[in-house]
């Protein structure tokens, strides 16, 4: 650069007489000077169509993953290894159906580092989004997000337009495209890592004038430096988690538990509470629309092994009086069952009307989403699409969109010590 093209990037300094003020003032648009930009009606009415039009996608998208993310933390059962619809018993109902099962089942040691890794992060993408800090940075991590949920919670969802996971990747893609265009961004926002003032070894000083240049900032500094606030921003406020945790009313039997991947993946509340072993499901009012049990459909159950059996002849379970305090109980198969069960899957034993007791694989097999009891009308209901399966009939598709009934499980009651126990 020759000596005029460097003394035309110059700009001067005004000693403080001159500004009336304390703080000096940079020319050109530099970052010091007070102007606070245009209004929020300015920028509405100055926008163009494309950003007007994208606003209700990100704004929704912004929210519903801080929402995702904080609905992870707050939920007593995401961290919990004994319940199914923790992140331990997710992530071992995606070995079984998910095309990343292999990277899953590596991973899967560290299932609470992975699940608050997830949920720091749909914050992070969420505040990105509403903010305009690292824009298309949080807008890459929202599809990479949404497209991993989709090869796990939605990958078993027929046909795929049903899951929500695939849309919400390509509305993150298109959002990474187009970027914010500057509209509702916060001016302190848009000049974080704009301008680097000249180094301080190379100021000359001329009497009251200092000479300076003004050099615009590369693309990788402000990511690196926006990328940084907006951890920052995303660190401090899933911190409020802590305190809101305690304050939080615990469920009680009857209040559904959240699946984890409230609003990002899609996932929906299961009815019941899963405690883990031996807790106790309550009835699924508010689920939506309970499917209505067939005709005569508890009055031939489905066969189950019975009698005086030891537990020691399986894998405990839970206790016969927990199954009848409700009239069923979701359960967690133990890690330490033997093939071709899985450890963390969930479970459901339920007690029919005839006194008998089953038990079957809660993962619907529609989405996967794990199945509750539905007292009421005495069948398997699953939140996410309504398919209703029959206890009573091994299992069998009452209504909704399933086509396969549920894997029943084979059990052993001990009458004497009124334990249930899967069968070895």
């Amino acid at each position: 650069m020759s000596r005029r093209q460097r003394g035309s990037r110059r700009t001067q300094y005004r000693p403080p007489s001159s500004q009336g003020q304390g703080q000096p003032a940079w020319s050109g648009g530099s970052p010091a000077t007070d102007d606070p930009g245009p209004s929020l009606r300015e920028q509405l009415q100055q926008a163009t169509v494309p950003a007007l039009a994208l606003l209700p996608l990100r704004f929704f998208f912004g929210i519903t993953f801080v929402y995702a993310g904080f609905d992870k933390l707050l939920d007593p059962t995401f961290f919990d290894s004994a319940n199914p619809a923790s992140i331990y018993g997710q992530m071992a109902d995606f070995i079984r159906v998910s095309p990343l099962a292999p990277l899953i089942q590596l991973v899967q040691p560290f299932a609470f580092e992975i699940g608050l890794l997830i949920a720091l992060a749909e914050i992070a993408v969420g505040l990105g989004a509403l903010s305009g800090l690292a824009f298309r940075l949080s807008a890459v991590g929202g599809a990479i997000l949404s497209l991993m949920f989709w090869l796990t919670a939605s990958w078993t969802t027929t046909p795929y337009f049903y899951g929500p996971d695939l849309p919400y990747a390509l509305g993150w893609i298109t959002l990474a495209v187009a970027g914010d265009a500057g509209l509702l961004v916060h001016r302190s926002v848009r000049e974080l890592g704009a301008w680097v003032n000249e180094d301080w070894l190379n100021v000359r000083y001329d009497g009251w004038s200092r000479r300076g240049v003004e050099v615009e900032a590369s693309p990788m500094r402000r990511t690196v430096l926006q990328a940084g606030a907006l951890g920052a921003f995303a660190i401090a406020l899933s911190s409020l988690a802590i305190p809101l945790r305690f304050l939080r009313p615990e469920s009680s039997d009857a209040t559904a538990l959240g699946f984890g991947d409230a609003g990002a993946a899609g996932a929906a509340q299961p009815a019941g509470n899963g405690g883990g072993l031996g807790g106790g499901a309550g009835a699924a009012g508010g689920n939506g629309a309970p499917a209505s049990a067939a005709p005569g459909a508890s009055a031939s159950p489905a066969p189950v092994s019975g009698g005086s059996s030891s537990a020691a002849s399986g894998v405990a379970l839970t206790t016969t009086q927990a199954v009848d305090r409700r009239g069923a109980t979701e359960i967690a198969i133990p890690y330490d069952a033997p093939a071709p069960y899985i450890g963390g899957d969930p479970a459901i034993i339920v007690r029919l009307n005839n006194g008998k007791y089953v038990a079957y694989d809660a993962t619907c097999t529609h989405q996967g989403c794990p199945v509750g009891w539905d007292a009421r009308d005495q069948v398997l209901l699953c939140p996410c699409h309504g398919a209703a399966f029959d206890p009573a009939n091994h299992g069998a598709v009452l209504g909704g969109p399933a086509r396969r009934p549920l894997t029943q499980l084979p059990i052993v009651i001990d009458q004497q010590a009124g334990t249930i126990s899967l069968q070895a």
